[in-house]
C-alpha cells in the first residue's frame, strides 16, 4: 500500500495549501522502552514547495502516554522544503501500542482536489517499569547486631562518664584563639561553548548538536517551548546573519533524518566557521 497515495476528502479547497507532497513519515525513536522512559516521535514532510510552516496537520491519538514536549521547524533549500514536528513523550501504561498515522490535508498540487495525506503507522513496544526488589535482612548479621548492641551503649556511657570525671579534675584555661579561615578565591568562570564547538568538530553526532543548539537558545534567552521562527521574530531587531545561519543550521542538523545528519553537521560547521561569538 502506498502510504503517500492521498484520498481525495470533500475539504474546501480555499482553506487548503496546494502542495506537491514528496514523503510523509512517522518514526519514533527508540521503539522499545519502559514506562516512565522518553521516547522522541517525529514526523516529517518533505514537499517540493517553499514554506516557513505546515498547517493542516492531525496528531494521532497519543493516548497512553504524556507529553513532555513539542518542536516543530521548516527548513527551505533550493528544492523545496523539509518540516518536521518532534514531539517528547513518556509512556505511562505498559504492553505494545500501535501510533495511528498522522494527516495532512492539502490540495494536491499532481491533480488539483483536496486531498487526504497520510504517514506510516509506527508499534512502541513499552515494558514495566523495573521496580527496587525488597532489602532482606541478613538473619546472622541481624543477631550479631542484636548482641552487641547493648555492649557499645554500655562502652559509649562510660567513656562519656570518664570524660566528664577528668574534665572536672582539670584546672580550666581559656582555649588559644583560632584563628578565621583565609577567604577562598571565588572559581573562574569557565566558557562552555569553544568545548562544545570543539567537541563537535572531534565528535561528529546528534547528541553533541543538541548540547551545542541547547547552549546558544540559553544565551539568547530562549523559551522552553520557543520555536526557531518565534525565537527570530522575537529577536529581529538585534540579529546578527552569521549568528542567525548558526542558529538554522543546528536547527536542522538537530532534527534531520539520519541519513542527512552527516550533510547537517557539515553545514553547521561551516557555518560556525564564519561566526565570531562575542564574550
Amino acid at each position: 500500500m502506498d502510504l503517500l497515495a492521498p484520498i481525495v476528502a470533500p475539504a474546501s479547497a480555499e482553506a487548503l495549501a496546494r502542495l506537491h507532497v514528496r514523503a510523509f513519515t512517522l518514526t519514533a525513536d527508540p521503539k522499545s522502552l519502559r514506562v516512565g522512559d522518553t521516547l522522541r516521535l517525529r514526523i516529517v514532510a518533505r514537499l517540493d514547495e517553499r514554506v516557513s510552516q505546515l498547517d493542516n496537520v492531525t496528531l494521532p491519538d497519543l493516548s497512553g502516554f504524556d507529553s513532555l514536549g513539542d518542536e516543530r521547524v521548516c527548513t527551505s533549500s533550493a528544492s523545496g522544503s523539509e518540516c518536521s514536528e518532534v514531539m517528547t513523550l513518556t509512556p505511562t501504561v505498559a504492553g505494545d501500542r500501535t501510533i495511528a498515522p498522522a494527516t495532512l490535508d492539502a490540495i494536491d498540487a499532481r491533480n488539483g482536489k483536496p486531498s487526504h495525506f497520510a504517514t506510516n503507522p509506527i508499534t512502541i513496544h513499552v515494558d514495566p517499569a523495573a521496580s527496587q526488589p525488597p532489602d532482606v535482612p541478613n538473619a546472622p548479621n541481624a543477631l550479631v547486631d542484636d548482641l552487641l548492641r547493648p555492649l557499645a551503649i554500655l562502652v559509649i556511657v562510660g567513656a562519656a562518664a570518664y570524660a566528664l570525671l577528668w574534665g572536672f579534675g582539670r584546672r580550666k584555661t581559656a582555649p588559644p584563639p583560632v584563628p578565621p579561615p583565609a577567604p577562598s578565591a571565588p572559581p573562574a568562570s569557565v566558557d562552555p561553548l569553544p568545548q562544545l564547538i570543539a567537541a563537535l568538530a572531534e565528535q561528529r553526532t546528534r547528541a553533541r548538536v543538541v548540547a551545542l543548539r541547547d547552549e546558544l537558545r540559553r544565551r539568547i534567552g530562549a523559551r522552553e517551548h520557543e520555536t526557531l521562527g518565534d525565537l527570530l521574530r522575537r529577536r529581529a531587531a538585534g540579529a546578527d546573519a552569521t549568528f542567525v545561519d548558526v542558529l538554522r543550521a543546528l536547527e536542522r542538523a538537530a532534527f534531520v533524518d539520519d541519513a542527512q545528519l552527516a550533510r547537517a553537521i557539515d553545514e553547521a560547521l561551516r557555518a560556525l566557521s564564519k561566526w565570531r561569538p562575542t564574550p
